[in-house]
Parts: C-alpha cells; structure tokens; sequence
C-alpha cells in the first residue's frame, strides 16, 4: 500500500472507530481490501494470517478487521462487497481453516448475513502489559466445513 493510501485508510478507521482503536496495541495487516469509489476510500477491511490455538490445539485462523465504510457511502452494500472479498480470499488464496473476527453487539446482525457464527469464547489475546481477555462477540467463519471446537480462543499475538 501508497503511503497516500496508508492515510486514507487511518483516517477512514479514526472516523469509524474514533478513540476505540487507542484501547488496544493491535497487530500488523497482512491485506487490505480497499473499495474504492471516484477516487475516494469508500470502505476498508483488514486481513491477517496467523495461527492460533482453540483449546490448546493450533488452528490457522483469517483475522478480519477495521471493516469500516466512510459515512458519505454507507448503506449502498461497499463494506458486504469489501467482507465478501475477504471471505473468498480467506477460504480460497489463504486457504486458512476458518474466518475469526471480533465485533460489538450492535454488528452481529451483519455478519450473521454474511455467514459467520457467534462462538463462546473466551478470547484472549497479547498486550504490552500481558494477556487480555476479550468480553465481546467472537465470531467465525468456516471454511472447510468442520465445526468450531470448544475452548479457549488464543490469538497468541496482538488483536485484529
């Protein structure tokens, strides 16, 4: 990415996640999905590779994030295009097992739409200061047809 679209990326998650995104130290983007409208950032989501461990057992998880769509554009459908060619890069290029993102209540509704199930956590991840656990909706996508397993969800890094 153009340091050009660097900005335009950092100003589109300040103005949809504002000081939420200053709680956490969050992880390096591996890919982003850019929807881009007139020459304008129109919505944005994060991709990150990474194993993890549910229940004690590695498991290669698709780390979503930062899906945000500028105000001006919201509610023509940009951010289910931009989730929908994360969805297809995660199960098809990346091949990963499954999909896992973190969300507010408020959001469940949309990517239950999408296909991603909520999953009991708990979830915890790094930080400077240690391990934290994640209080919030945990949701993931299948993408080799099995079955989320039972356990403790560790990002085993630094959140998405």
């Amino acid at each position: 990415m153009t340091p050009s679209d660097q900005e335009h990326v950092d100003h589109l998650i300040g103005q949809a996640f504002g000081a939420e995104v200053a709680d956490y130290a969050w992880a390096d983007v591996d890919w982003h999905v850019l929807v881009w409208i007139e020459g304008e950032l129109a919505s944005h989501v994060e991709i990150i590779d990474r194993t993890g461990t549910v229940g004690g057992q590695p498991m290669r998880l698709g780390g979503i994030g930062g899906v945000a769509t500028a105000s001006e554009w919201r509610g023509r459908g940009l951010a289910t295009v931009g989730m929908s060619k994360a969805a297809q890069f995660l199960c098809g290029d990346l091949d990963v097992e499954f999909g896992l993102l973190i969300c507010g209540q408020e959001m469940m509704p949309f990517y239950h739409r999408l296909g991603w199930q909520i999953t009991a956590g708990p979830l915890v991840f790094d930080q400077p200061e240690g391990k934290v656990t994640f209080h919030d909706v945990v949701m993931v996508l299948p993408c080799q047809g099995q079955e989320w397993p039972a356990g403790t969800i560790d990002l085993c890094g630094l959140p998405w």
